[in-house]
């Protein structure tokens, strides 16, 4: 099983005060013990050390940073040609509020045929993800 995991998973994994803190160690134990690929991308992640800076500290982002390079996550990068499609899903759905970071992960997951998000974020099921969500309990706020 391959997942990819989005903003809201590492920030609720990192943040110990994060109201999905428990489930989100729960779940990444659970991926770990199934063995699965874990992926991500480089624009996740720089949303990621922005959001952990600025929600916990800036010493708890970049040791999030420290400890991220020994995880084995997958890091996809986003190239010119997911920036063009995510720029395509991005213009097309204006009736939803996708960011543009959200926009460049669906158009990886798509790239990459992935089939599971790990994510907090009512995007991904409005997207996509209908079933396949591996832990969605309420839209953050």
């Amino acid at each position: 099983m391959k997942v990819f995991l989005d903003t809201g998973a590492f920030l609720a994994l990192a943040d110990e005060d994060d109201e999905y803190h428990s489930v989100a160690k729960s779940v990444h134990a659970q991926l770990l013990e199934a063995h699965a690929q874990l992926l991500t991308s480089n624009l996740v992640l720089a949303e990621t050390y922005t959001l952990i800076r600025f929600k916990v500290s800036h010493n708890a982002a970049v040791e999030f940073m420290k400890r991220f390079d020994r995880t084995g996550i997958k890091v996809l990068r986003v190239t010119e040609a997911v920036e063009h499609t995510a720029k395509t899903i991005f213009t097309r759905y204006d009736d939803k509020e996708f960011s543009f970071v959200d926009c460049t992960s669906f158009a990886l997951i798509d790239h990459h045929q992935l089939d599971h998000a790990f994510a907090f974020d009512g995007h991904f099921r409005q997207y996509r993800f209908k079933k396949h969500l591996i832990v969605l309990n309420q839209e953050r706020s």
